[in-house]
């Protein structure tokens, strides 16, 4: 099985700036995580971080790149 790496991130959210004045609109990092394709990954990625869906993003808003 050829494993690959990918990193997760999705547009939902948004982060506070440093001078907590205003809130700055990017992207968030969920994770990187390996497997044999991007759904698989995706899944790993849910499996091992509750946290995520607690949080409420959305498996469908989620962008995922491999790695090189």
């Amino acid at each position: 099985m050829n494993v690959k790496e990918y990193i997760i991130y999705t547009p939902e959210g948004a982060t506070i700036a440093p001078n907590e004045e205003c809130l700055v609109e990017n992207c968030q990092v969920l994770g990187c995580v390996s497997g044999a394709n991007l759904n698989e990954a995706i899944d790993v990625l849910l499996r091992d971080n509750s946290w995520i869906r607690e949080a409420g993003f959305s498996r469908d808003k989620f962008i995922v790149r491999e790695l090189a």
